[in-house]
């Protein structure tokens, strides 16, 4: 488990598979994790967070993340909505509580 400075926790099955992840990808490329949570409408309270990759290059210093040997870039926007939430990769999926 890692807490990050911006207030999100990693649980090991996340940090596990981002490694393995890395792993597989080229150095010069991050995990991207992104989370959105819809606050109004139809969709009221339903969140989604998904996994990706991009380009290290030009990235804020403010969106880079230190976990467990791995990079892993959040947008400002995921930040303040995964704060004080943890992520984890359970039975295939991403799960964040």
């Amino acid at each position: 488990m890692t807490r990050l400075r911006c207030g999100t926790i990693l649980l090991n099955g996340f940090l596990d598979h981002i490694a393995e992840s890395a792993c597989r990808a080229p150095e010069e490329r991050v995990v991207t994790l992104e989370y959105i949570k819809c606050a109004a409408g139809a969709q009221a309270g339903q969140q989604w967070a998904r996994l990706g990759s991009t380009r290290r290059h030009g990235l804020p210093a403010d969106c880079l993340f230190e976990a467990d040997g791995v990079t892993v870039c959040m947008s400002p926007q995921t930040q303040r909505g995964l704060r004080d939430k943890w992520v984890d990769f359970r039975d295939g999926q991403l799960v964040v509580g």
